[in-house]
């Protein structure tokens, strides 16, 4: 039975939220449901995620507004020492000359720790392991082509590679269609989140009324499987007896008991066989 889209509006449909009657649905149908519904849920749920860390950083950012305040003061209070070492130098030597001294230290403090921070982010980047990536990819063209498979051609594949990609991005920035949608709103995460919770909850309800009905049906075959194996044997041994009362009482309960015998296994499967089927039908309806 295919899976009905219930009564809902245009909103609630865009929003990624299914409904249907779960009394109507099999079980198939709801697996089903349930196997679309479950990544959305979880996909809603992570943009909400990125939303409240959105939230989190703005609170952050905040801060760090008032942090660089402070930084700010930090640094007068740092011009503020500077002229106080300038006027105690002028003690002994000019105002202009403390102030020269005092401006040429920096520059060479200055000048000293920029050359370092520049040399050693110049040996870092690139973050990619550029060496081990290269030469992996030249191991595995000589693994395939032998000695045919140089340096140079993988230069040229990794130039190919690039361009390749800027073209992909230039093409993707000119072609709306392969744009992404705006993203949901948080109110709107909020909704059809709610929404599909609900309609998730129905569905485990429905399971479990369904599981509860088909395990009640089964018990209810079970035993009565049973009462009809243990009463089949007698039965057949009465009408044998009513059929052939003529015949001796021993030779007439023999043949009962034996007929009975051969009948017994056919019968459980007979039985076993309706119950089985009705259950599948239980099942699947």
């Amino acid at each position: 039975m295919s899976h009905s889209v219930g009564p809902g509006t245009a909103g609630t449909s865009k929003a990624g939220t299914e409904h249907s009657d779960p009394g109507e649905a099999s079980i198939l149908d709801v697996v089903k449901v349930f196997a679309r519904l479950l990544p959305k849920q979880l996909k809603d749920e992570a943009q909400l995620a990125k939303l409240e860390l959105t939230d989190k950083a703005k609170t952050l950012g905040k801060g760090a507004a008032f942090v660089a305040v402070g930084l700010v003061f930090l640094l007068l209070a740092t011009i503020a020492l500077v002229g106080a070492a300038i006027a105690g130098l002028a003690q002994v030597m000019p105002s202009w000359l403390a102030a020269l001294l005092l401006a040429v230290l920096f520059l060479v403090v200055l000048a000293v720790a920029a050359l370092i921070g520049v040399s050693t982010i110049k040996k870092a980047l690139p973050l990619v392991p550029r060496k081990a990536v290269f030469g992996t990819k030249y191991d595995l063209g000589v693994v395939k082509e032998g000695s045919a498979y140089t340096e140079a051609r993988v230069q040229r594949e990794e130039q190919l590679a690039r361009e390749r990609k800027e073209q992909e991005k230039r093409e993707a920035a000119q072609d709306p269609a392969r744009q992404k949608p705006p993203a949901p709103t948080e109110e709107q995460l909020r909704h059809r989140l709610k929404l599909r919770r609900e309609h998730l909850k129905t569905l485990r309800d429905d399971v479990q009324g369904r599981a509860e009905t088909i395990q009640a049906a089964t018990k209810g075959f079970v035993d009565r499987t049973g009462r009809t194996v243990r009463t089949t044997p007698k039965d057949v041994r009465s009408a044998l007896g009513a059929a052939r009362g003529t015949r001796p009482a021993g030779a007439s309960g023999g043949q009962g008991a034996g007929l009975g015998e051969r009948w017994q296994p056919l019968t459980v499967l007979a039985v076993a066989g309706s119950a089985f089927v009705v259950f599948l039908r239980k099942l699947f309806r």
